[in-house]
């Protein structure tokens, strides 16, 4: 790859220091052993006495993709400080990971919940059993531990307001406006790998309130109404077991996006899933 222009350089570095937030990265570690109150993927969940398990469409109880301990975590505000947080999707084969296309959580394919407090009432006899699981029909195929780190992030090339925030930046410093144009069709070849390089996360990204990074296109409808990222995860190949953790597709990512007042109401009830794969 040829150096990029003094201008394509100029803007990843004002997009950069636009974007720049704190986000949770998620790191799946194999050699810790999965607590049943801590954070991971799969396995039985915390579950509460008294609480009603959630059920599909058909009525039959959904796997857990996920939990996070929120306080084990050390998340701080806009995310919850302090219970578990919790994914749950539908076995239903008609459905794909419990997803019917995209859209908003109505409790029939996916459900995100979550547990003001974690006490010493869990019941592991509501919990019930999901013996031999087809693995098509799940993108979780292990229980793994999850260990959480906040790091800073920056935005990537198929995050929704990245074509926006690139030509207000081009506008701003030669005058220039875009019209419809895509930001890929305003570089060079060379300036394109440059940006998608510079400013394309590193996968897999599994993820708390970063930029989603997508294998294919901005996937939401309406990202003004669900403009926080809940939960990225995403498919990743263990060289250690030789054994998916987890895969979406063909190595594909999971989203859970909610919107920023639901959050500080601590409302999950319209949050929004969808995945894609490459």
């Amino acid at each position: 790859m040829k150096q990029a222009s003094e201008m394509a350089i100029r803007i990843a570095d004002e997009i950069k220091k636009r974007s720049e937030r704190d986000h949770y990265r998620l790191i799946l570690n194999e050699e810790r052993v999965p607590e049943a109150l801590g954070s991971k993927i799969g396995g039985k969940p915390y579950w509460p006495v008294g609480k009603d398990y959630p059920v599909d469409e058909q009525g039959k109880p959904m796997l857990m993709l996920m939990q996070i301990n929120c306080a084990q975590a050390g998340l701080q505000a806009p995310l919850p400080e302090y219970g578990m947080l919790q994914w749950f999707i539908s076995l239903n084969p008609e459905l794909m990971y419990g997803c019917r296309g995209n859209y908003v959580d109505d409790g029939k394919g996916f459900k995100i919940v979550y547990h003001e407090t974690i006490g010493e009432n869990a019941d592991p006899a509501a919990v019930p059993t999901h013996d031999n699981v087809d693995d098509m029909l799940t993108p979780v195929k292990r229980e793994v531990a999850i260990d959480v780190v906040c790091e800073t992030t920056t935005t990537s090339v198929s995050d929704g307001h990245f074509n926006r925030m690139f030509f207000d930046i081009v506008e701003e410093i030669s005058g220039v406006k875009h019209g419809d144009k895509m930001w890929y069709e305003y570089l060079g070849n060379d300036d394109c790998l440059f940006f998608e390089k510079s400013l394309g996360m590193k996968r897999p990204s599994h993820q708390m309130l970063g930029y989603p990074v997508y294998s294919q296109e901005e996937a939401r409808r309406d990202i003004q109404r669900h403009d926080t990222l809940l939960f990225q995860l995403d498919s990743q190949y263990s060289l250690a077991s030789n054994q998916a953790l987890v895969m979406w597709g063909d190595m594909g990512s999971g989203f859970v996006f909610i919107n920023s007042d639901d959050l500080a109401a601590r409302d999950f009830s319209l949050t929004y899933y969808c995945w894609d794969c490459g």
